[in-house]
């Protein structure tokens, strides 16, 4: 038997919409610009549903920012949905910063007060597809050198796939799942006699690739933490 050696299975945008339009019951032949134009909304907005349901594996991205004197706010790159996890890292060695709310980063009496940052509030503000306002990081205690780096997890939203003959931005084993995802979109507009069945295996198909997507520890220990008076 002969096997390829590869394991390349990436369709393009214009893949997954003509086996969508197929699982939704509609003639490829009588698709025109109004159906592409109506699926090209659906892509965008099956992919910002999948951002609704938490943070995938393939979903984080590990970022470095070096502290400046007197900071206390930086912005997260483009797209940051939340931030998973941060740490602050001196002379080679990592140390928990801990999330508090946005009340409680406004009733830190001395927002400027310098000493090593130990906990964080994440400002997501509304973004804006220019990148012009994206969400900040807004830490204490104030940096007081320029030598240390916070490293934090961010959990960023899904690229748009731009073109027809683009990927879409999401890994092997969850295609069929958009596909089914997107079917019963198709569906639920042309063909709504359809959509109580495909939206039904779409959620199913979605949560064995989630399944499968979990990360290995799943258990998580929670230790108390005052925002004053550090671990108890």
């Amino acid at each position: 038997m002969a096997v390829t050696g590869t394991y390349i299975t990436d369709p393009v945008l214009a893949d997954y919409t003509d086996e969508a339009v197929e699982r939704a019951g509609l003639d490829l032949q009588e698709i025109g610009a109004q159906h592409l134009i109506s699926i090209r909304r659906s892509v965008g907005f099956v992919l910002s549903r999948w951002s609704n349901k938490g943070g995938r594996q393939w979903t984080f991205e590990q970022v470095t920012h070096p502290t400046v004197t007197d900071e206390v706010v930086f912005d997260l790159p483009v797209g940051t949905i939340q931030v998973q996890t941060a740490v602050l890292r001196r002379n080679g060695v990592d140390t928990e910063m801990y999330p508090i709310a946005r009340s409680d980063y406004l009733i830190i009496h001395d927002k400027a007060l310098r000493g090593r940052p130990d906990r964080y509030f994440i400002d997501r503000r509304r973004d804006t597809p220019s990148g012009l306002n994206p969400p900040q990081m807004f830490y204490w205690l104030a940096a007081e050198n320029d030598t240390d780096e916070i490293i934090i997890n961010v959990w960023k939203q899904l690229q748009d796939p731009g073109n027809a003959q683009n990927t879409i931005d999401i890994p092997f084993r969850f295609q069929e799942a958009f596909v089914a995802a997107l079917a019963a979109k198709i569906a639920q507009k042309y063909k709504p006699e359809r959509f109580p069945d495909l939206v039904t295996e779409s959620e199913i198909l979605f949560q064995e690739a989630d399944d499968e997507d979990a990360d290995t520890a799943p258990m998580v220990l929670s230790v108390n933490y005052d925002r004053f008076y550090g671990r108890r």
